[in-house]
């Protein structure tokens, strides 16, 4: 199965890039990334740190939310499913519960 999380995160930064005229080049001096992991982002291939998620919600002055949104129910339910078998994956690393309990936190 593609990796809808990052599919849907690559999509939405694409696109709030274009609605403010910005280039991928200027978006990744923005939030101080190399313009390659930028486009790896953007297409799907990568997916960001959540410092890069900080900085890309204070740069495009959105939440962290609307990074993540997907207009589509079926998305949806494809998205929450795939993160409660990802959370199965890191349910004996305690760092990782931790950083995904941060960002979901930031969410709600």
């Amino acid at each position: 199965m593609e990796n809808k999380v990052c599919s849907i995160l690559g999509e939405n930064i694409k696109k709030l890039r274009k609605a403010r005229g910005i280039t991928q080049n200027e978006l990744a001096e923005m939030i101080s990334l190399d313009v390659k992991s930028l486009s790896l982002i953007e297409t799907g291939k990568g997916f960001a740190s959540a410092k890069t998620l900080e900085k890309l919600t204070s740069v495009l002055k959105i939440s962290v939310g609307d990074l993540f949104n997907s207009e589509n129910e079926q998305n949806q339910r494809i998205l929450y499913s795939e993160i409660l078998s990802n959370l199965k994956l890191i349910k004996n690393s305690t760092s990782k519960l931790q950083t995904v309990n941060i960002v979901i936190k930031s969410l709600v």
